[in-house]
């Protein structure tokens, strides 16, 4: 298994040993198959240049959404447990 980051899709993907592709977002925490169409799964083309697929853990891409995910204002990863978490 391998399994990458796509920050400008907000999702994570899991690939197979089949190399079949599997995509969750920020949207839709569940798990869905992709095909080679799914620009997602296989880089986005952002201003003429593709958004390349970051390699993650295993751990990464269960705790996506639940743990983590990227702050909308930096781009950075963010830790969800600090976020709610805060003093008020």
């Amino acid at each position: 298994m391998r399994y990458f980051a796509n920050y400008e899709a907000d999702a994570v993907i899991r690939e197979n040993d089949e190399h079949e592709r599997f995509i969750k977002t920020i949207e839709n925490l569940s798990e869905r198959p992709t095909s080679k169409e799914d620009k997602e799964a296989w880089g986005i083309p952002s201003f003429g240049i593709y958004n390349f697929l970051e390699p993650i853990t295993k751990q990464e891409y269960d705790e996506f959404g639940i743990s983590w995910d990227w702050s909308p204002l930096t781009g950075e990863r963010r830790s969800l447990r600090q976020c709610f978490t805060s003093d008020k």
